[in-house]
């Protein structure tokens, strides 16, 4: 498949893929999710980027050479097409113009044009440029080596910044666009190259040097932001020691996403927006896991000497129990002994009662028999009434009355005299006889009480020493050695599991959301993707698609063109190359595998101009201008090129010039550069020496 036959690549039919590869509801939560993070996935329109020097000044004070140390001022006017500055001698300030330049281009001098002997001597440095469509003049003004500060200068025509002298800034048309400090100079000459040409920064996902690494293997990392220095290595190419194809690093396979920025191929800087936005979702979850995981280790092995003996503590505490003292068998035996030393208390009460009442029975029994014996009247009576109450009232008849029947023969319910009777021997022995039985028997029922008496005592006596004796066990018990010890070992487990729920939280427990986070992904099975990360995952592999079908149909033709070119450029052996998506070169040297470090230098140079110059001279093939057109060479032909390789090498890079809206600045000592570069396009120094 040509370029010419790619599909076209529609907003709602990505939108759609990425719906149905996420198992999302429609293209509408992609899209919303997308935007979220700041990714748009609108249909982007054919780029035309253009950056054209037109005039560089620089100014300042040599220093450190014998017999040379003075001011100097250096102009030159360029244009379309390919320029050299030349020279027939070496150290006469070539490549530190080209420092001059990209400084003023890039916000910061390009490492691998400068030289340490010659940056302090630039006081001052100019560059009008025309930067996509719009005049535009930087101004460095160095207050210190390698620091200086900016100002923006506009017009409404490049032809009013040229008619500009050395520093003057002061002109009709002329105005000041911006202007910042030597903290604010790379920052303001980036963001308006970037808007100017177009461009977004591109994102890459680098791991952290010393990061720990997951179960997988996996560092931690971070996101690197990659802007106008980074893409400025497509105009000022790596040096010839760098093993680099092309920018600052090959993490994140940016060479490849520079080469495709510059081939137009769409939603790139989108693809790594995407890539990096989903790898840092997965790596917070990740993040978070771990850290738990890892805070409970260390929360773990803090609290080890805690746990230990919290162990040991309960160890001996149920050690303790198992061989504690039967109190419950004492508190029953106290109770039971006391239930029955109670019951023992009332039954001699009741006994003492019943000796009580058969005491005063036998008592009044002894005295009725008395007065019987005295009183002939009572005996009379006796069979009839022995009262002890009126019968009438219920009242107790006194004793004083008894006696006065006895004594005064007075009646005891009445006073009256009683009656003066004639007693028969017979009768009073009967009579007595009856009295003498009711006291034996009142004597026996009063002994019998008293016998049941003492045996009530001995009973409740033998109850309240057995009562004492269960009291004494359990007091006992509750007083030993045992219990002391008991309570110590409950008083400590206590203790020891306070500590270590203090401990547990003051070293920062694990919260409940945590909790949650982790048993609901114990493993990678049972757990759901998030929904953001899962959209985000499939819009990366649906653009991901998209940029390398685009891709691998440029690069093949690349691939010819850059055999072509390098051969050109003296890579006389080089047979093929294979440029992969993922950065690799995949060269063939002499019909065998040979890695792009495996080249010498120069070598290495030469197959990078000859990349970028056959990625542009592809692209103007096609229509595509998403390059800017500048092409900043140091030295391209320096060592290792046999003379007759020289001439074709820089012929072929006057001739890349010669492409639509292309400029070629190079450098160069090579004598041959004078009979291929006209006059006109030739920057040099009085006698072809020192340009200043």
């Amino acid at each position: 498949m040509t370029i010419d036959q790619l599909p076209f690549f529609e907003e709602d039919d990505l939108y759609g893929q990425i719906a149905r590869k996420a198992g999302a509801e429609d293209s509408a939560e992609v899209e919303a999710v997308l935007n979220a993070h700041g990714i748009n996935l609108t249909t982007p329109f054919p780029a035309r980027r253009e950056l054209l020097v037109r005039y560089l000044y620089c100014d300042g004070t040599k220093t450190g050479i014998a017999d040379n140390d003075e001011p100097f001022t250096f102009g030159a006017d360029f244009g379309v097409g390919s320029w050299a500055i030349a020279s027939t001698i070496n150290d006469c300030g070539k490549s530190s113009l080209l420092w001059a330049l990209s400084f003023a281009l890039r916000g910061e001098g390009f490492s691998g044009f400068a030289r340490p002997a010659t940056v302090p001597w630039f006081s001052y440095v100019r560059a009008d440029i025309e930067v996509g469509g719009v005049a535009a003049s930087v101004r460095l003004t160095f207050d210190r080596p390698g620091h200086p500060s900016v100002r923006l200068l506009t017009a409404d025509s490049i032809d009013e910044l040229l008619a500009l002298e050395g520093r003057q800034e002061d002109a009709p048309g002329v105005r000041i666009a911006a202007a910042a400090g030597p903290n604010g100079a790379k920052a303001l000459i980036d963001r308006f190259m970037l808007e100017r040409l177009g461009l977004r920064p591109l994102s890459v996902w680098r791991a952290e040097p010393g990061a720990p690494k997951d179960a997988d293997g996996n560092r931690d990392s971070v996101e690197d932001i990659h802007r106008w220095a980074s893409f400025f290595y497509a105009i000022a190419l790596n040096s010839a020691n760098d093993s680099v194809l092309l920018g600052p690093t090959t993490i994140g396979q940016l060479p490849v996403r520079l080469m495709q920025i510059f081939l137009d191929v769409p939603y790139v800087a989108e693809l790594t927006q995407l890539t990096t936005a989903s790898r840092k979702e997965t790596q917070e979850d990740n993040r978070v896991a771990r850290r738990a995981r890892e805070d409970e280790t260390a929360r773990e092995q803090q609290t080890e000497p805690l746990r230990r003996a919290l162990s040991a503590a309960e160890d001996r505490l149920g050690a303790l129990q198992a061989n504690r003292p039967d109190l419950a068998s004492l508190l029953d035996a106290v109770d039971a002994t006391a239930g029955r030393a109670a019951a023992s208390l009332s039954a001699h009460q009741a006994a003492l009662e019943r000796h009580g009442d058969a005491h005063k029975a036998h008592l009044a029994d002894k005295r009725r028999a008395r007065r019987a014996a005295q009183s002939s009247a009572a005996r009379l009576l006796l069979g009839a009434l022995d009262p002890e109450a009126c019968p009438r009232c219920d009242h107790a008849i006194k004793e004083d009355r008894k006696e006065a029947e006895t004594t005064q023969h007075l009646c005891s319910m009445c006073t009256n005299p009683l009656p003066d009777v004639q007693e028969d021997p017979e009768a009073r022995a009967e009579a007595m006889k009856k009295f003498e039985d009711r006291v034996a028997a009142s004597s026996t029922a009063e002994q019998t009480a008293e016998a049941t008496v003492q045996a009530a005592v001995a009973a409740l006596n033998a109850d309240r020493a057995a009562h004492r004796q269960a009291q004494e066990r359990l007091r006992d018990a509750q007083s030993s050695q045992w219990h002391a010890a008991f309570e110590e070992a409950q008083r400590k487990v206590y203790e020891l599991r306070g500590a270590l729920s203090v401990a547990t939280r003051s070293m920062g427990a694990i919260a409940p959301a945590v909790d949650a986070y982790l048993t609901a992904n114990t493993t990678t099975s049972q757990c759901q993707p998030d929904p953001d990360t899962a959209i985000l995952a499939a819009a990366a592999d649906v653009l991901a698609q998209a940029v390398a079908v685009r891709s691998r149909a440029l690069f093949g033709e690349l691939n010819d063109e850059i055999v072509t070119m390098a051969q050109k450029l003296g890579v006389r052996d080089l047979t093929s190359v294979s440029l992969g998506l993922n950065g690799n070169v995949n060269a063939r040297k002499s019909g065998s595998k040979h890695r792009f470090s495996a080249f010498s230098p120069t070598e290495r140079l030469r197959i990078r101009i000859a990349t970028v110059v056959a990625m542009i001279t592809v692209g103007r093939r096609h229509g595509i201008m998403s390059h800017p057109g500048l092409l900043l060479i140091d030295a391209p032909t320096a060592e290792e090129l046999a003379p007759e390789y020289v001439k074709l090498a820089l012929q072929t890079l006057y001739e890349a010039g010669a492409m639509p809206g292309m400029q070629v600045i190079i450098t160069s000592l090579e004598k041959e550069v004078w009979d291929i570069f006209p006059e006109s396009r030739i920057v040099t120094g009085p006698h072809k020496r020192e340009l200043f």
